[in-house]
């Protein structure tokens, strides 16, 4: 027994000896590494980027830059040491500025202060800003901007209240190329709007002010809505029936067989009133569905009122043309929170004020995320002015 102990013992001796032989020795000094050299600087909008050369110190650690976004506030940004680029972000003007570089050792060591020269380009939030516009429309307002580097910005929508101080009433957050959001569910009295775009930095656009009177709209009554199955229309398949798609349930929908060498494929409805379309809403099948397999990427939208010749499509107008927009742009089966959120609140398509007001709807489904020749959706509303 007492031999088996002793063997114990020295091998565990052993094991440990050899454990600590291997651990990195990590020397430390009190000598501070060289300065980074030959400093180039590229200005881009909101920020640089400096490039340099690395001291020849073997402890480098990294190098860092700090500059100020706001007055008396410091900001800080690092570069390993196999970096020789350091990019600032989250400047909101192009006024000059010092930024100070200075490389770190191992032993947190600072080298002698390198400063440059900076000016930023146009910031994102000023050029986004020059092309927001805010307009009149069915229940509210309707705001569009071009983002065309795709930053991730937020747009404030205010209303002025009867303080005559603004208050924020909706902010919509995007990295879109091609903004287009709406706020819904005013009254029709004029109301003074002021709208800005604002960075992760708060930078903040020149705010734009409208004086605007929303158009009057309601919600048709989906439960009325009545399923057609008119002459080349498609059929359901595997139970996920129309009449689903008017349920007011996201836990079921309207799906179309696969598989059936028919395409493109069209449904049809009533909706049991006469009236002007302002918009309608689609609602993807989500839980990992979104943007992909049968959800709608293009479809249009036709409408009448002949109820007697409605198998003939002389009697149909097209109204809509519409395309399901992916916030992130991401490839296929890739997901960001924008994404899931912009299928969980239901996609907009708005319809021109221009076409008259009508009972009976068409969706002819023209490409979905797939590429495939069946197509699925959960629920469908539609808004506008009833007669």
């Amino acid at each position: 027994m007492k031999r088996y102990l002793f063997l114990f013992l020295i091998i565990t001796c052993y094991l440990v000896s050899c454990t600590e032989a291997e651990r990195p020795v990590i020397a430390t000094d009190n000598v501070p590494p060289g300065p980074v050299s030959n400093v180039e600087v590229t200005n881009i909008p909101g920020g640089a980027i400096l490039k340099y050369q690395l001291p020849e110190d073997e402890d480098l650690l990294y190098v860092k830059a700090y500059y100020s976004l706001k007055e008396g506030v410091k900001s800080e940004v690092r570069a390993s040491l196999y970096s020789d680029t350091l990019t600032i972000l989250g400047f909101g003007t192009e006024d000059e500025r010092t930024v100070e570089i200075v490389a770190v050792d191992r032993s947190r060591n600072e080298s002698p202060v390198v400063t440059a020269t900076i000016k930023p380009l146009e910031a994102p939030i000023v050029t986004i800003g020059n092309t927001l516009r805010v307009i009149p429309d069915f229940g509210g307002v309707h705001l569009f901007w071009d983002n065309i580097n795709r930053n991730e910005i937020s747009i404030i929508l205010e209303e002025l209240d009867n303080n005559s101080e603004y208050n924020p009433i909706e902010i919509f957050y995007s990295s879109m190329s091609a903004g287009d959001v709406a706020s819904r569910g005013m009254d029709t009295l004029p109301k003074l709007f002021r709208a800005y775009v604002q960075d992760r930095w708060e930078n903040k656009s020149i705010p734009i002010e409208a004086t605007i009177s929303p158009l009057f709209e309601e919600e048709f009554n989906h439960l009325k809505f009545k399923a057609l199955l008119l002459s080349g229309d498609e059929p359901d398949a595997w139970g996920w029936t129309l009449p689903n798609a008017f349920d007011g349930n996201l836990g079921t929908g309207f799906h179309t067989a696969n598989n059936s060498g028919r395409w493109p494929q069209t449904i049809s409805f009533d909706l049991n009133l006469t009236g002007k379309i302002s918009r309608i809403k689609i609602w993807q099948r989500q839980e990992d569905w979104e943007f992909r397999h049968g959800n709608l990427k293009r479809f249009e939208i036709w409408g009448t009122n002949d109820g007697e010749h409605m198998n003939d499509w002389s009697v149909w107008t097209k109204m809509m043309e519409c395309e399901s927009i992916k916030p992130s742009g991401l490839p296929l089966g890739q997901l960001s929170d924008e994404d899931r959120a912009a299928v969980a609140a239901g996609e907009e398509f708005t319809c021109s004020p221009d076409f008259p007001a009508v009972r009976y709807l068409r969706l002819k489904a023209i490409e979905t995320w797939s590429g495939g020749d069946f197509f699925h959706f959960m629920e469908i509303k539609v808004f506008g002015q009833t007669q």
